[in-house]
């Protein structure tokens, strides 16, 4: 039996479209055992077969026979914080554990295949702050660093964004003025992100390509933007592809803001999360990197 744990991802940071995203210490946990039989606990039905994400990676990565396994959730299902990076991530690890052979370059290749893009997938697989892209033959991924002065707070309302809806709303092309304009903003986000530059972050963070448009599916944004912002001096930008919203700041949520937001009509939740490594094996009652 192994039991492995994979943290949840938010992708874009503003600009970052489909390139940048960060590791969060929000987990899905998985406890695999070989069995007779395909026996999947804690998913909805639907999901207890070989269509379950979890199961399609693991036989992605040569994974075969049955297995028992057990999830135990704490990822919020189309919320944009990275539940099915996380579980591909986990059917990957869990077939090359079982092996004896983990190849962590190999898992965040088969993740991106999987996902279609590597934002969500590279700090899946490596933790941190990553920024990705396509390369001529294979995904590429670089660690970067990130300032311990920041905080990152998830606040996920009660209802979903589908990944398909959030990409539907978007336009196909872009005047080329807000093209080289979103490139300059990542690219100083990622210095303003290492140096803990709060003043830089606000203006590096405003992204021109998808949150002018997706920030529509999210009713109360605007709220929450105003909120947020005058409580702490930070950006809130939407996570992945939402419903979820992510504040970046260099202090905490006060008490009072965050209650103003969890008494809107979506019910939206406030966590301050930490930004954390990659994923973990339990080992003798701890958690040890797998990487």
């Amino acid at each position: 039996m192994i039991k492995l744990r994979v943290p949840a991802t938010s992708a874009n940071l503003g600009p970052g479209f489909d390139c940048l995203g960060i590791a969060l210490g929000l987990y899905n946990t998985f406890e695999v055992t070989p069995s007779d039989t395909l026996t999947l606990e804690g998913v909805p039905e639907a999901y207890q077969n070989e269509n379950n994400m979890f199961i399609q990676a693991f036989r992605k990565a040569g994974g075969t026979g049955n297995l028992h396994v057990k999830f135990e959730t704490e990822i919020p299902i189309s919320r944009g914080l990275g539940s099915s990076a996380s579980l591909l991530t986990g059917g990957v690890l869990a077939a090359q554990l079982l092996s004896g052979e983990v190849d962590i370059e190999r898992t965040f290749q088969i993740v991106s295949d999987m996902e279609g893009h590597p934002d969500n997938a590279a700090p899946s697989v490596f933790g941190g702050l990553t920024a990705s892209m396509r390369g001529t033959d294979a995904w590429i991924s670089r660690r970067l660093s990130c300032s311990e002065g920041l905080r990152f707070t998830a606040l996920v309302p009660d209802y979903e964004v589908l990944t398909s809806e959030a990409r539907a709303i978007l336009p196909e092309s872009y005047p080329r003025a807000v093209a080289a304009s979103n490139a300059g903003r990542a690219i100083l986000l990622c210095d303003a992100l290492r140096t803990g530059d709060i003043r830089l972050l606000k203006e590096a963070a405003r992204d021109q390509i998808h949150e002018p448009y997706r920030r529509t599916l999210i009713p109360n944004f605007d709220t929450i933007q105003k909120i947020t912002e005058e409580d702490t001096g930070g950006i809130l930008v939407i996570s992945g592809s939402g419903s979820t919203c992510l504040l970046i700041s260099d202090h905490s949520l006060t008490a009072g803001a965050s209650f103003r937001i969890m008494t809107l009509p979506e019910h939206w939740t406030v966590q301050e999360l930490p930004v954390c490594g990659g994923p973990e094996r339990m080992e003798d009652g701890v958690w040890q990197a797998i990487i």
